[in-house]
């Protein structure tokens, strides 16, 4: 089932075009986005994968690029830190309890949970790890450009980005695209 973004109906009009979808357009100008990726001291993973993994992740078309974002990986005067770090980490960072992956709202500062990047935690996200990663990062971006948690929108509707998917997605289908209800 696919579900699509429908406009209220607002008008004499509108009453008569019920199939009608909302397009959403992107940004005329990218908005480019700097980061750099960390591996912290203690956690077992290659710097460079890790590196290489995120870009791929935030290049994805079907995440906030989308929206007109360009994410750029530098390794000096990033605006954005991406960590990977241990739940011990994360919380000496004061960014929660250490058992999610967490990320500053406007922030400067992602820190991912290594026991749940390397599946060692588990998630109820219903992806497979790969894509659970991918849903770590873009969820996490999210914060940092804004963005707040979100509810499964409809039974059967695609789990949105923002909402903690980590925690279960209830009625909601398995998902790593952004939805209709992360673009508010």
């Amino acid at each position: 089932m696919t579900h699509t973004c429908i406009p209220k109906e607002t008008s004499e009009l509108a009453k008569h075009r019920k199939n009608t979808t909302l397009h959403y357009i992107s940004a005329s100008s990218t908005m480019k986005v700097r980061f750099t990726t960390v591996v912290e001291p203690g956690v077992v993973y290659d710097a460079k994968q890790f590196a290489r993994e995120i870009e791929i992740y935030l290049s994805d078309p079907d995440g906030w690029a989308s929206r007109g974002y360009e994410f750029v990986y530098v390794t000096r005067t990033p605006a954005v830190a991406i960590h990977l770090a241990t739940p011990e980490q994360i919380r000496a960072a004061e960014c929660g309890d250490g058992s999610l992956s967490c990320a500053e709202l406007r922030g400067r500062h992602i820190r991912l949970n290594s026991a749940r990047w390397s599946g060692v935690l588990p998630n109820h996200s219903k992806l497979p790890l790969d894509e659970y990663r991918q849903y770590m990062v873009t969820h996490e971006m999210g914060h940092i450009l804004g963005h707040e948690h979100v509810e499964c929108p409809a039974h059967g509707a695609p789990a949105p980005l923002m909402m903690q998917q980590t925690l279960g997605i209830g009625a909601c289908a398995p998902n790593t695209k952004l939805t209709c209800s992360d673009r508010r």
